[in-house]
């Protein structure tokens, strides 16, 4: 366990006993609260969620299990990036990855597990498998969708784990602007304007962040932060149309930059400098039609992810690598949706071409996929049951056909309780980096290979879950799941070791591993009834903790990074003039293999400790005479100064200030 310094122990006891001793404002928008007269379907925070089924319902009605963090939640977390705000989340695991992003699990399952969208769509551009959440800013987002477990039969590849559905800002609300500056050198600002043309609802967001780069540890060559400017802009226009079969029609548009520098140390003592430069572009249309008793929606979007790498040594050290990788991605897709008697009737059809140029593959690399998919949501038995079957075919120009069934159950047992139970299918092709790769890091002195042999890989998942309305303020969701993924592929060590000291390690993919996971997470909310008098307190408690256990198969042994134990928690107290918050997570210590980093050092095989990672954040809004109405935050990130530069590259405890004005 950590163990905390008396400062340390008297600030969480102050931020989680002060709340209770104040007045009392209005409850919080997004909590989750059940009448006693009425079914759980009557809920005060209850949004439309799609991820789940790829339909549309309300949260409560969802036969599957789906996380949402909304925009309330969102807004109060302060944080700036996705890989911020789910890195002290429950249900997911975010990890940081040295000098190239951030890394995401979900039961288990890495970052090449988990399907990431954009408003339903793939985001390409993956890092060592990993899509960087930290290229997504919050500022345009609405609320974010989880679902766990295997969701093949209804995305396709690479939703062995699950899948993260970030849904952008569709409203036509107040416009705000806002600046941002903390301790370590990183400063933000974004502004966001929304405004109906001509019958058409068209906004648009942008901003830009600068950081500087930081040291984790003073005795160690090179940095563990690094200095970076991103840029970002997105636009959406919509239009509702009532004529002929036509029901609206949406564009949508978003572009970043993200300009960064590092100092890395080889295995001697030179110094070596890592530029990247990594441009994404994403543009969608999004018609809908309305076919008598059906619904028929159309997409038609283009992803271009742009990634230019150089590194170069310094004082005399040897060595130029200068790389370039274009990731193109053509999506074409329509989905049925029809009601018929109890029956909820879901078909669609995908195509995917997918083009990768790189300097680090051998040979420009294409594949196209055709999909088509149908699921039948079935209520019945005096809508207390409801069976949702579904079933994938998927083909991949380079491994053929795969189908990805998949059951899910929902039971009501009574009216604050309720059962889901799923099982599934997944499966994942191996990418072009791990068929055709071949990187040479001579900083560190170590080359990764590619295996054009590599099988996909396969799961089966069974998840099970029950959530609990205890009363208008209480709620809790329990979860256990079970996972067998087969033909894992991992990067492994070539051969024995390299013949001479001089020559660099070889590492390669191969399909060597079959594991189990299984694990349990918990996670339960409360808003107090109790009142001083006539007020009642505006107090939002939330906690979870999740237990993992995985094993590879051939070696007995645990699979490498995965924490055993996670604790997250939040307290959010609200007077309506000021509100203060905290939220973190703790994680157990977690055991890794040697993994390398397509750009970065390897990890060292060993075991990294267990960290708390906590933020505190204050509001003042009632300020609209003294500072033109002008909100001003402050707050501290990492207050206990979690990081390490082996295994937990994070930036260190740092104060900030933040302006925001609505207009």
């Amino acid at each position: 366990m950590v163990l905390l310094k008396p400062w340390q122990q008297s600030l969480v006891t102050l931020c989680l006993t002060w709340p209770a001793l104040s007045g009392a404002a209005d409850d919080l928008p997004d909590t989750i609260t059940l009448a006693p007269e009425e079914p759980a379907a009557a809920v005060q925070f209850d949004p439309v969620v799609v991820t789940g089924t790829r339909t549309e319902q309300q949260l409560s009605e969802s036969p599957v299990p789906v996380i949402v963090i909304g925009r309330p939640q969102i807004q109060r977390s302060g944080a700036r990036d996705v890989a911020e705000l789910l890195q002290r989340e429950g249900g997911v695991h975010v990890g940081q990855l040295a000098g190239r992003g951030s890394s995401v699990e979900i039961q288990g399952l890495s970052s090449e597990h988990v399907l990431v969208l954009v408003d339903g769509r793939r985001v390409n551009g993956r890092i060592n498998g990993a899509v960087d959440l930290a290229r997504l800013r919050v500022a345009s987002i609405e609320r974010i969708e989880i679902v766990r477990g295997p969701s093949s039969a209804l995305y396709g590849a690479d939703a062995l784990g699950g899948g993260i559905n970030i849904i952008t800002r569709r409203d036509l609300g107040q416009g705000q602007w806002r600046v941002r500056g903390d301790g370590n050198g990183h400063a933000d600002a974004s502004v966001r304007a929304g405004h109906e043309l001509a019958a058409w609802a068209v906004q648009a967001s942008a901003g830009y962040s600068h950081q500087t780069a930081y040291d984790l540890d003073a005795g160690r060559p090179g940095e563990d932060g690094q200095d970076s400017d991103a840029l970002y802009a997105m636009a959406t226009a919509e239009r509702d149309l009532s004529s002929g079969p036509w029901r609206a029609l949406a564009f949508d548009w978003s572009w970043s930059l993200d300009d960064s520098e590092r100092l890395e140390a080889d295995t001697g003592s030179g110094l070596y400098s890592t530029r990247k430069r990594i441009e994404d572009l994403r543009l969608g249309v999004a018609p809908r039609l309305a076919l008598g008793a059906s619904d028929l929606s159309l997409q038609a979007h283009y992803a271009r992810y742009h990634d230019q790498f150089l590194q170069q040594g310094r004082d005399g050290a040897g060595g130029l690598n200068d790389e370039e990788t274009l990731d193109e991605q053509w999506t074409g897709h329509a989905q049925w949706d029809h009601q018929l008697g109890a029956h909820q009737l879901t078909a669609g059809v995908e195509y995917q071409f997918e083009q990768l140029e790189a300097d680090r593959i051998s040979q420009r690399a294409e594949r196209d996929r055709q999909s088509l998919y149908m699921q039948d949501q079935l209520r019945s038995w005096s809508h207390t049951l409801t069976l949702v079957p579904g079933l994938r075919y998927d083909r991949d120009s380079q491994f053929g056909e795969q189908l990805s069934p998949k059951l899910a159950l929902r039971w009501d047992i009574r009216p604050d309780w309720m059962m889901r139970l799923g099982y599934g299918h997944g499966f994942r092709a191996p990418d072009f980096k791990q068929l055709l790769l071949r990187f040479d890091n001579p900083a560190v002195g170590y080359r990764v290979e590619g295996n054009p042999d590599l099988q996909p890989e396969s799961s089966r998942g069974l998840n099970l879950s029950t959530t609990w309305f205890a009363s208008e303020q209480a709620s809790v969701h329990l979860a256990l799941f079970m996972n067998r993924v087969e033909d894992l592929i991992e990067l492994i060590q070539s051969g024995d070791g390299p013949p001479d000291p001089d020559d660099p390690i070889v590492f390669s993919y191969r399909n060597v591993a079959s594991a189990r996971l299984s694990g349990a997470d918990i996670q339960a909310q409360w808003q107090p009834s109790w009142r001083f008098g006539r007020l009642r307190p505006p107090l939002h408690l939330k906690i979870g903790y999740a237990y993992l256990h995985t094993r590879d198969q051939a070696t007995g042994q645990g699979l490498s990074g995965r924490p055993r134990h996670r604790i997250n928690t939040a307290v959010y107290f609200d007077r309506g003039g000021y509100a203060l918050g905290l939220r973190g997570v703790w994680v157990d210590e977690r055991r890794f293999a040697v993994e390398t980093s397509a750009g970065g050092p390897p990890t060292e095989a060993g075991v990294a400790r267990d960290y708390a990672l906590f933020d505190l954040r204050v509001e003042w809004r009632d300020t609209p005479r003294r500072l033109l109405g002008v909100e001003l935050t402050a707050g501290m990130k990492n207050i206990f100064d979690a990081g390490d530069a082996r295994y937990l590259p994070i930036a260190p405890r740092a104060a900030y200030v933040e302006l925001s004005r609505t207009f």
